[in-house]
C-alpha cells in the first residue's frame, strides 16, 4: 500500500483507473464513498480532512506541475483532490455524497458538517450542528 493513495480499478478489466492522492503522510481512512453517478469519490481519514475526488473528469483534481522523478518522485504524476474541508482532527467521521453536488460528514463527537463543492475546487460549508448537545444528560434524569 502507498502512503496517501486511493486506487480506484475497473473490476471487470482487473485495470486501475486512476490513482488519487490525500496526502503524502501514512493516514487511517475512515470512510470512502462514490457519488451516485460514480463521477465523484470522497473519503474521510484520522487527519482531520474530508477530500473530494473527481472520477470520471481526473481533468478536474488537482495536480503538481512538477516533472515527476527527483525530489518528488511518484509524487509530482499524482493526482491531488479536487476539494476538501476540515472536520475534528482524530474523530472518525463517515462521509458521503447528499444533494446538489454536497457532502456530508458525520462525526463520532456528534458534529454534522455538509459542504457544498463546484468543479474548479470551491467548497464552501452550508451547515453545521452538533447533535449530542441537544439537551444535557440532567433533562433525562428527572
Amino acid at each position: 500500500m502507498d502512503r496517501g493513495t486511493q486506487k480506484v480499478w475497473d473490476t471487470t478489466t482487473k485495470n486501475q483507473l486512476v490513482e488519487l492522492r490525500r496526502g503524502s503522510d501514512l493516514a487511517t481512512i475512515y470512510c470512502i464513498n462514490f457519488s451516485r453517478d460514480s463521477d465523484y469519490l470522497c473519503c474521510s481519514s484520522d487527519k482531520g480532512t474530508v477530500h473530494i475526488f473527481a472520477i470520471k473528469n481526473t481533468n478536474l483534481n488537482k495536480r503538481i506541475l512538477i516533472p515527476s522523478g527527483g525530489i518528488l518522485g511518484k509524487y509530482g504524476d499524482s493526482q491531488w483532490a479536487l476539494a476538501n474541508f476540515t472536520v475534528p482532527p482524530e474523530c472518525a467521521c463517515i462521509c458521503a455524497f447528499g444533494p446538489n453536488s454536497s457532502v456530508i460528514a458525520i462525526c463520532l463527537d456528534g458534529t454534522f458538517h455538509k459542504y457544498v463543492f463546484t468543479s474548479d475546487g470551491i467548497c464552501n460549508r452550508e451547515a453545521y450542528d452538533v447533535y449530542l448537545d441537544v439537551c444535557d444528560d440532567e433533562d433525562y434524569l428527572q
